[in-house]
């Protein structure tokens, strides 16, 4: 058994640190949340050192490398900054859906261009009455002729005030059982690609983190695409998403694991060099114990989180029914366990980690949405029960424990 990393991951992981923690500094991450704006700059720069394609094939510009690679860079940009890593992050995970299940001319439109740090993506399947349940949608879309068109409403779009294409789901057939009649198309923000009809964006403002991306509603009033602008199979919506999500979820534990990460090495600085009653801090059990705590828990949630993606990267038949599992287990376990790591960090700052200025007061507000996007804790835990449920309980003694 072999835990360490290869010389090319290490690599990776070196440069994307070195990186982050050159460019992610502490005056521009305040600039960022204070103007609620996009870290552009910073995201092209990521681009153009090759961040972005790691994980996107080599026809259009990545490096055909597995989520083991995005994981290790998510998580060096988070533990940097939580604000600017997850904005940046999110700008092109949404993409994995076009890199899944696009046509090779949809790969050099949209992929390409967003590999360079031209172009951001989107998804957007949350609407108004459907949160946790994808299983129906309201949003929907009517075929005619040499286009599709498209009518209802989004809400909780990440990037929507700036994305370049959105993918979204919709209700192709209304009259299908439930999970059935589903379809993933493509939207272009550039209204010059529209057959016909409008899409309204508006901004739902005053978030309680992540406020460096943009939060949106999209409003379909007949909209008219092309009809290459399909995404998949017509009808297999659901699965492009549920795909999508069984890697997209093991990033978002990525995020968390390096803000708590971030948040560790704050308060480990801050424990030693404040002192209180004559020595540092850390020399006080209440806060000596609480960092160690802290720690046992960080090694956990790290190698939970590499062994996922390790295992999605090296998914045999034998344990793909497992995959699943891993994924809802990464995704419920690390930002729970996260946002108790960056609670401890404040308390180690007392007083002080309640302001801004010290980072570990952003960084709780910014993780506290990995518990609830792609899924919140509950449906992983309720999708965990599930599998367990389904799995040959001696496939688990032998495989999995």
């Amino acid at each position: 058994m072999d835990f360490s990393l290869t010389r090319e991951q290490k690599d990776i992981k070196k440069a994307a640190r070195e990186f982050a923690g050159g460019e992610f500094t502490r005056e521009r991450a305040v600039e960022y949340e204070i103007n609620h704006e996009f870290p552009k700059k910073l995201y092209k720069q990521a681009g153009e050192l090759g961040f972005i394609g790691l994980n996107y094939p080599k026809e259009i510009g990545g490096e055909d490398l597995g989520v083991t690679e995005n994981v290790m860079v998510v998580e060096e940009f988070c533990k940097a900054d939580s604000g600017i890593g997850m904005a940046i992050h999110l700008a092109y995970l949404p993409a994995k859906i076009v890199k899944f299940f696009g046509t090779p001319e949809q790969h050099k439109k949209f992929l390409q261009p967003m590999i360079q740090g031209d172009y951001i993506s989107a998804v957007s399947f949350t609407e108004p009455d459907h949160g946790s349940d994808i299983t129906c949608m309201a949003t929907t879309m009517d075929e005619k002729e040499d286009r599709f068109i498209i009518n209802g409403t989004k809400i909780f779009t990440t990037n929507a005030g700036y994305a370049d294409f959105f993918i979204i789901l919709c209700q192709d057939d209304q009259e299908a059982k439930r999970g059935k009649g589903m379809s993933t198309v493509l939207v272009e923000r550039d209204p010059s690609t529209w057959l016909g009809g409008e899409l309204e964006i508006n901004e739902i403002p005053n978030k309680m983190g992540l406020r460096m991306t943009s939060s949106g509603e999209l409003v379909f009033k007949d909209l008219e695409v092309p009809r290459e602008n399909l995404l998949g199979e017509k009808g297999r919506g659901l699965m492009n998403i549920l795909d999508f999500l069984d890697e997209s979820r093991i990033e978002i534990a990525a995020q968390s694991l390096g803000n708590a990460e971030g948040a560790f090495l704050l308060a480990l600085n801050h424990a030693k060099g404040r002192v209180q009653f004559g020595k540092p801090i850390i020399r006080f059990q209440g806060i000596g114990h609480k960092l160690a705590r802290m720690w046992s828990q960080l090694q956990s949630i790290k190698w939970l989180t590499y062994q996922s993606a390790w295992l999605c990267d090296h998914e045999s038949r034998n344990m793909s029914n497992a995959v699943p599992l891993f994924t809802s287990m990464v995704k419920h376990h690390v930002p729970e366990t996260a946002k108790s790591i960056i609670d401890d960090a404040i308390t180690v700052f007392g007083g002080y980690g309640y302001f801004l200025e010290q980072d570990v007061e952003r960084r709780y507000r910014d993780n506290r949405i990995a518990e609830m996007y792609e899924g919140t804790v509950e449906v992983q835990l309720n999708n965990m029960i599930r599998i367990l449920a389904k799995l040959n309980p001696d496939f688990i003694n032998a495989s999995l424990l």
